[in-house]
């Protein structure tokens, strides 16, 4: 295997790491705005609502405790507008790249080879369907490089800018004595 084709394999792997530790810092990221709402005094360390939750209902429960709680940060009519549809706008995303890490976490990843050496990198679903109009099985494949990955990582990171000014919003404008 030349040093360029090994090169594109380590790197395919670590996008992968890279799309994982990223996704799950964003999970994180909403459990805390959740907890800024739950809990503005921090009362109780460590938080433990919101932990049991799935990434798709959390997703769902923060957004209905944000929307609850923006009223009482006290903005203006402009800039709370935007932030419920900036918020609702996130949550399509956020519900997407969820599907996108379950494509790309729960596929086998196939090695093609040629003389010895790994030539490239495929992705391939492990669920089988198959196409209601013509029976034939549909197999959900995509050949893999090292920038596969890029408009994942780019709507992530779209998504921590306006998740962190949400955050901080709480922090300073979220009364502590609110219930939510």
């Amino acid at each position: 295997m030349n040093s360029e084709q090994l090169r594109a394999e380590q790197l395919i792997y670590q996008r992968i790491g890279e799309f994982t530790v990223s996704f799950q810092w964003i999970e994180n990221r909403l459990r805390e705005i959740g907890w800024q709402i739950l809990d503005p005094s921090h009362l109780q360390r460590p938080p433990q609502s919101l932990r049991n939750l799935t990434n798709d209902k959390l997703v769902d429960r923060v957004h209905e405790l944000f929307l609850d709680a923006l009223p009482k940060c006290k903005l203006s009519a402009a800039l709370e507008n935007s932030f419920k549809e900036c918020f609702e706008s996130a949550v399509q995303k956020l519900h997407g790249l969820r599907k996108a890490r379950n494509r790309i976490l729960h596929s086998a990843f196939i090695e093609l080879k040629a003389g010895g050496e790994v030539q490239g990198i495929l992705r391939s679903g492990t669920k089988l369907q198959i196409d209601e109009e013509t029976g034939d099985v549909l197999f959900d494949q995509q050949y893999l490089a090292p920038e596969s990955f890029s408009a994942e990582m780019a709507s992530m990171a779209e998504l921590v800018l306006f998740l962190n000014r949400a955050y901080l919003q709480l922090i300073h404008r979220y009364p502590l004595d609110s219930d939510p």
